[in-house]
Order: structure tokens, then sequence, then C-alpha cells
């Protein structure tokens, strides 16, 4: 059996009468990079801040790595939680946030960190409240990467960068998780640009679990059908299937499931198009509300 990271069990979390997360219960197993995707307000850095005590549940379970962070808060050494907001202290200067952060991770890599802020021109002897957004994201992304925490948890890990740097993050952490796997919990909304980097991902919406899957196996069954209406409303898919776009006697539904195998030959026998869905455009499908009119 592989080794969980995270195991949580029917969580529950409210702000008064607000429900944030309502039954919320999912496994992730060490050494993968998740995706945590959901739109604002669905309950993601609730979930986050539970995860790491910053909140704390009344109701349902948390372990990581097999153990209750709030009955052992020493687990919470093997997590490592990085984001632009993270930060108190707005007067140190980026050399002495690098230091203090080093001296709390026992396996902390002094020598990448070294190779990464003279990479992307980190100005550590200035002070964090003068950073551009940009610069303050790329300082917290050095102490995840150094940290070799085995759970990391990168909260909108770009915000602010520009797509040069955010092209070589991504290129570093796939190359730091390769030499060294641990896990990965990446919570953004630049969707497209991670999408390569995932194993699973979990959608959460209105604070509950709505899908958790391997990206490969999610992608798989996602797609576009298009065509002639006519040979469209012969499909049983359609309807399970959601209006995309119609324009005279052509339309083009969404479906997410498998195909069984009459539309599968009466798709091979007709002009209709399958085009594949990218995790985005799946998320896009599965969270959004009503149609603009």
């Amino acid at each position: 059996m592989e080794e969980l990271a995270v195991q949580i069990e029917h969580l529950n979390y409210s702000f008064g009468s607000h429900e944030v997360l309502k039954e919320m219960s999912f496994n992730l197993e060490a050494n993968k990079i998740y995706g945590l995707l959901g739109r604002n307000g669905a309950g993601k850095t609730t979930l986050i801040n539970l995860l790491v005590n910053q909140l704390i549940a009344r109701e349902g379970s948390i372990q990581i790595f097999g153990e209750d962070p709030r009955k052992n808060p020493a687990v919470l050494k093997k997590v490592c939680i990085a984001r632009e907001a993270e930060f108190y202290a707005p007067y140190m200067k980026g050399k002495a946030i690098l230091q203090l952060y080093s001296q709390f991770y026992e396996g902390y890599d002094k020598q990448l960190e070294q190779k990464l802020v003279a990479f992307f021109d980190i100005p550590v002897d200035i002070a964090y409240r003068k950073y551009s957004r940009g610069m303050k994201s790329l300082l917290f992304m050095i102490v995840a990467l150094c940290s070799k925490a085995p759970l990391t948890i990168l909260d909108e890990p770009t915000l602010g960068m520009d797509a040069p740097n955010r092209e070589q993050f991504y290129k570093i952490l796939l190359d730091e998780y390769v030499k060294e796997p641990r896990t990965f919990i990446i919570s953004t909304h630049l969707i497209n640009e991670i999408e390569n980097l995932l194993e699973e991902v979990i959608i959460i919406d209105q604070g509950e679990r709505l899908l958790q899957e391997e990206v490969e196996s999610l992608k798989s069954k996602a797609i576009y059908l298009s065509g002639n209406k006519e040979e469209l409303e012969r499909l049983t898919a359609l309807k399970m299937a959601k209006p995309k776009e119609s324009f005279g006697k052509s339309a083009t539904y969404a479906y997410i499931g498998e195909l069984d195998e009459l539309d599968q030959k009466l798709i091979q026998s007709t002009h209709i198009e399958i085009s594949p869905m990218s995790i985005q455009q799946i998320f896009v499908e599965l969270t959004k509300g009503k149609e603009y009119e």
C-alpha cells in the first residue's frame, strides 16, 4: 500500500452560519504532484489553513503522514506552505527571511537557495516590503523548493511573476521533484500553465469535493462533440452532455464520461468530430454556474 501524505475524513468547517467545507474527504498519496482547483470562495484557502493548523475544525479528521497535526504539531515540520501573504515582518531583509526558514526545516538546501537567488536575481539585501509582488512570490517559492519538506503546499505560487519567470519556476519545480520526489499540492487559477506538472487533480466546488482523479484518466474521457445537430441528437451521450455552441445546423457539446459502443460506432460512421478538453476546460465545464444570455 502506498504511503499517504494526507488523509481527510468528513471535514466540516463554518464561519458563523456560512458552511465553507461540507463533508470533505480525500486521500493524497505521498510523492505525487496534485492540483487543488476551485473557484474563488470554493474553500481552497480554508482547506489549506486547516491542513497546517491555522484553523481548527470541530468536525472531521486530518492526518499528515499518519499523524493528527492538532495532537502532534511536530508533524508540521514536514510541511511547507508557501504563499505571498504568509509573511508578516515586511521590514526584514530577504536574506534574513531565508535564514529564518532555513533554521526551521531540517533538510533545507542552502546550496540550492544560493543558486536560485542568483538565477532569479533576488535582491536579498533590501527589505521585503520593497519587493515587487512577483519578487515576493519568487522569494517564497525559493523557500518552498529549498525546504525539501515532504509535503509542500504552493498557494497561488506565481502571483505577480512575469511569464518568463513563471516558465522557469515550473521547470525548476519539476526538475527538483524528479531528483527528490515529494508531495506537492498546487492551488492556482493558472490551470493551463501547470497542467503538464500535475499527476492528479482535486476539484472542489461550493465547499464539497466534486472530483478527484488522475489527470490522464480524466482527460481521456473529457471531450467536445461537434457536428450536425441531427447526427449529434442520435448519441446516447448527448443526454448527459452540455451544449457549448450552436450555429445553424451545427453544434458543439461538452461531454465528460465514457462513450458506449453504440455511440462510438455512430461517431465513426458520421461526420461528428471529437476534440479533447484541457484540464482548465474540464474545470470550467464542471464548475461554471449560469450562462450569460
